[in-house]
């Protein structure tokens, strides 16, 4: 009698997923630099790294904000708008208060923008 380990296909999807999002953490690190921005660095091919600083929606410029991979000019310049209407936002969660942005483009840009104070 053969003794076996039987995954169905989501058990195995969710398998899978679990494997790409370990290797994801072990690609990136990401912490703060001198000024207090937040920095990713990714790994590259052979070594190489790739270091992206994240945006201050506080400060930046409507052209900044459209370097965010995921903000168009139409998004940067709400974000602009709003920012001039309603004061600083507080956290990134607040970005959901710009029309056409929601939870997912949040969390797509949530390593590449920040809403610290310049120091």
């Amino acid at each position: 009698m053969k003794h076996g380990i039987h995954l169905t296909k989501t058990e195995i999807a969710v398998l899978a997923l679990a494997v790409l999002f370990a290797v994801g953490m072990l690609l990136y690190r990401a912490g703060r630099t001198g000024d207090g921005a937040w920095q990713v660095t990714t790994q590259k091919n052979a070594g190489q790294e790739e270091t992206i600083t994240a945006v201050n929606v506080n400060t930046a410029t409507v052209e900044e904000l459209i370097g965010v991979e995921g903000i168009g000019p139409t998004l940067a310049e709400r974000i602009v708008e709003y920012r001039e209407e309603h004061g600083p936002f507080q956290s990134v969660e607040e970005l959901d208060n710009v029309k056409g942005i929601g939870p997912s483009l949040i969390e797509n840009i949530r390593f590449l923008v920040c809403v610290e104070d310049e120091q």
